[in-house]
């Protein structure tokens, strides 16, 4: 045994000649000798050693966490299984790196020097492991009679931080969430004002601290990119598709850039549908064309995505067409009486005159008519006597009177005019007052407020009812 000593003496302190002597001697003794390196060697800090459990019974391999020294050996590493778990040592086999761990060796040996290094432990059934009950309860019993009288052990140190409330993993004062589960830290935890983060833990808050100016920075970023590209689309009148799409109207395929995205729906066309939609509207705005089986789009036209469409003389007669339908729309409205002149007014109850601005003619609002150099008395005295000696005025006026008692004719409800259909359709448009007419019923398609107000006296299609037993539905 002195000579045992002696090599392990000559061994710490380097004497390459002294451990070969002594080594001769043990080896002429004949004796088993075991070498087993100082735990001094090894580092002091616990590391974090992930196990998959598994029996012969389940398939599934379970997950555990076992903080332990790289120093143990696969037989202090049973005993602290027994312990935690309850599983004998006898029924414990470690697989680690692909090889099955025998008890002498430690689990530096088998290359677990890291945190999350892995192990794999398979747990035997008693009968494989040839485990009676009689055995099993006298090896507790001696572990417990060896262990009434253990050897003092040295205080352990008080670890500084907060327990995780969901695995219990002390960590460090520091951390924001739990370094085994991320689990958030304790809203009530405070990080002690004398505590000083090891080098470790500086290096991280460092590296934290840099990430988040990193991300507030490409936060920036990405916010100046959104407003710079902002501005870029608003620039343009229409904007364009970026990306290949069908149109919803013709269906064909639109390469990026030929079509078109409209701003209030983000609904896209190809340009000549939108156009046309634009063309052949009949309202002061002008509707997003989408619809579909469940869905109609109401968002509408802006003035410039409409002006990028049409051609100038296209743009002005779409113009025209806005001030045609505001007038029939107003009331009160008058139009000029000059013939092809487009001047029009809005008159108050008090008012009996109107000088249009355009060919600077003085319609009375009370005749409806132009009667320079005569008041109204004499004009409509005027309109009589003519039309009793004019044999061609005459004529007229009987054969429209005709026309209204066949129903080929019709009064006008706002003006009174005498109104002709021209076609099938039930919808006609006064050419004097521009009101828009629903022949079978003689009435006012819509009310003053326009397109939806059923107080003009049609009401089609209110509530699903149709105006009129004749309506061809088609207004």
């Amino acid at each position: 045994m002195d000579a045992a000593q002696m090599l392990s003496d000559a061994i710490n302190s380097r004497d390459k000649d002294e451990a070969s002597k002594y080594l001769d001697q043990l080896l002429d003794l004949k004796l088993p000798v075991c070498v087993k390196i100082n735990p001094e060697a090894y580092s002091k800090d616990n590391i974090r050693l992930r196990v998959g459990v598994a029996d012969a019974v389940s398939d599934a391999h379970i997950p555990i966490t076992v903080i332990v020294p790289v120093y143990m050996t696969i037989s202090e590493l049973k005993e602290k299984i027994n312990r935690d778990y309850g599983f004998h040592p006898a029924l414990q086999r470690w697989v680690i790196g692909k090889r099955l761990a025998q008890d002498r060796e430690t689990l530096y040996h088998y290359g677990v020097r890291n945190h999350d290094d892995t192990a794999f432990l398979f747990i035997l059934s008693t009968q494989a492991a040839n485990l009676s009950r009689e055995q099993e309860r006298k090896e507790k019993e001696d572990r417990r009679i060896d262990g009434a009288n253990p050897p003092p052990l040295p205080p352990k140190p008080q670890p500084v931080g907060w327990s995780c409330p969901g695995c219990t993993f002390v960590n460090k004062p520091t951390r924001p969430g739990c370094e085994m589960c991320s689990t958030a830290r304790p809203e009530n935890y405070k990080v002690p004002d004398i505590y000083q983060p090891d080098e470790t833990e500086t290096r991280r808050l460092q590296q934290e601290e840099l990430a988040s100016l990193q991300y507030e920075q490409s936060m920036k970023d990405e916010r100046e990119r959104n407003f710079q590209e902002l501005l870029e689309t608003d620039s343009h009148s229409l904007v364009g598709n970026v990306e290949e799409l069908d149109c919803a109207i013709c269906f064909c395929t639109i390469m990026p850039g030929e079509g078109a995205v409209l701003r209030e729906c983000l609904h896209s066309f190809c340009r000549e549908c939108l156009k046309e939609t634009v063309l052949n509207c009949t309202d002061a705005e002008v509707a997003c064309p989408y619809r579909d089986n469940a869905y109609s789009c109401n968002c509408k036209l802006q003035d410039r995505e409409i002006r990028s469409l049409l051609s100038q003389d296209e743009y002005q007669k779409f113009l025209e067409l806005r001030l045609n339908i505001a007038e029939s729309r107003s009331e009160n409205s008058y139009h000029c009486k000059t013939p092809d002149c487009a001047g029009w007014c809005i008159f108050e109850d008090d008012v009996n005159e109107f000088t249009c601005d355009i060919c600077n003619e003085t319609n009375c609002l009370l005749c409806k008519a132009i009667h320079k150099g005569m008041n109204c008395k004499e004009y409509q005295d005027d309109l009589r006597i003519r039309a009793q000696n004019d044999d061609a005025a005459l004529q007229t006026t009987q054969m429209l009177d005709q026309l209204l008692k066949n129903g080929e004719a019709m009064n006008c409800p706002k003006c009174q005019v005498i109104v002709q259909k021209k076609d099938g359709c039930d919808w006609i448009c006064c050419l004097m007052c521009k009101t828009e007419i629903c022949w079978v019923t003689k009435q006012a398609r819509w009310g003053p407020q326009g397109a939806g107000d059923t107080s003009g006296g049609c009401k089609c299609r209110v509530n699903g009812v149709l105006c009129h037993p004749r309506c061809q539905n088609c207004h």
